[in-house]
């Protein structure tokens, strides 16, 4: 059966000895035999590193079926054969090149790590990464980083201490992609905000969708705006944007509306600003273990304002002292 199946497959047959392998394939009681001789050509296919051509199987079956055009009733009877040895041919060969190729590739299976709102999460990446995660924020990495590229994908805020490696480090987000060897960086990225990139040490490279790139150094923080794009680069200082790793909010100069954003996902409440004049008045603090009732109360204080709290709907809302 083996030298009739290389023949066969070398389009060497005669048409009785086609007639003889077609028969003993369809043979179900010859099966012990058909069965090694097809298991060891798919594997000399494997050890090419090729894919099972199947073209060439099939033509020699349309071929062996043209040919056979002299003689009508031989014809008819050929037919009927190769069309009942192509689809069973077509149905093992097409099995083959299925494992092939789906073994080809290597599934990337990815983990995701979410946090709730008034939360954050610390954990360790298959690279000996370090990663915090803040409220409202999730990131999935695959469970082995490959030999490219370290690749994790974040939406909201995460704060980085990157492992050295020669393989470099990426974080990707809605609007920007962030590049790194080694590192230490926070990236704020939810939804409704622009990007914010902040370098505490070593350097990346932080692009946009549209390509632009830039360099940062340590203590440089990158605004990437969504819509046009553009990066705008400022020296800040860079334990206000990663105190949060700490269970400090520090704000420094920074306006109501900016203060309010950062509150309601510490908090895990709505706060409603009744009053647009009020929204650019800014707020200089530090908030560590208060209380969000004790964090309004400074508010108070601080920016001349009162506010009232709607219990069915965990909302505050904000208003001007004097109204």
């Amino acid at each position: 059966m083996k030298a009739l199946f290389q023949k066969y497959l070398q389009n060497n047959c005669s048409e009785e000895e086609f007639k003889s392998f077609v028969d003993n394939f369809l043979d179900s009681g010859k099966q012990e035999d058909v069965t090694p001789n097809m298991r060891e050509h798919w594997k000399t296919i494997e050890d090419d590193g090729e894919l099972p051509d199947m073209e060439g199987t099939l033509y020699k079956i349309h071929y062996s079926i043209n040919s056979q055009e002299e003689k009508k009733i031989k014809k008819v009877r050929l037919i009927h054969y190769l069309t009942r040895v192509a689809a069973v041919l077509f149905i093992p060969l097409s099995i083959a090149f299925f494992y092939k190729f789906e073994g080809s590739k290597s599934e990337i299976i990815y983990q995701t790590v979410s946090t709730p709102m008034a939360a954050k999460t610390h954990f360790v990446l298959p690279d000996g990464s370090n990663v915090w995660v803040n409220s409202g924020s999730s990131i999935s990495f695959p469970e082995s980083f490959d030999k490219k590229k370290r690749l994790v994908k974040l939406n909201g805020e995460a704060y980085f201490d990157v492992q050295k490696s020669e393989i470099p480090f990426q974080v990707e987000t809605n609007y920007t992609t962030v590049n790194v060897l080694g590192t230490a960086f926070n990236v704020m990225a939810y939804k409704s905000e622009n990007p914010v990139v902040t370098l505490e040490r070593g350097k990346v490279i932080v692009s946009s969708e549209a390509g632009n790139q830039k360099i940062l150094k340590p203590g440089e923080q990158a605004t990437i705006d969504s819509l046009s794009h553009l990066i705008a680069i400022r020296k800040v200082d860079t334990d206000i944007y990663s105190s949060w790793v700490d269970n400090k909010l520090i704000f420094r100069n920074e306006s109501l509306t900016d203060v309010v954003k950062r509150l309601e996902r510490w908090y895990n409440i709505t706060i409603e600003i009744d009053g647009q004049y009020i929204s650019d008045k800014k707020l200089t603090a530090t908030i560590e273990y208060e209380s969000i009732t004790e964090v309004m109360d400074l508010l108070g204080i601080t920016l001349s304002i009162k506010y009232e709290y709607v219990k069915d709907e965990r909302k505050l809302i904000i208003k001007p002292k004097n109204v």
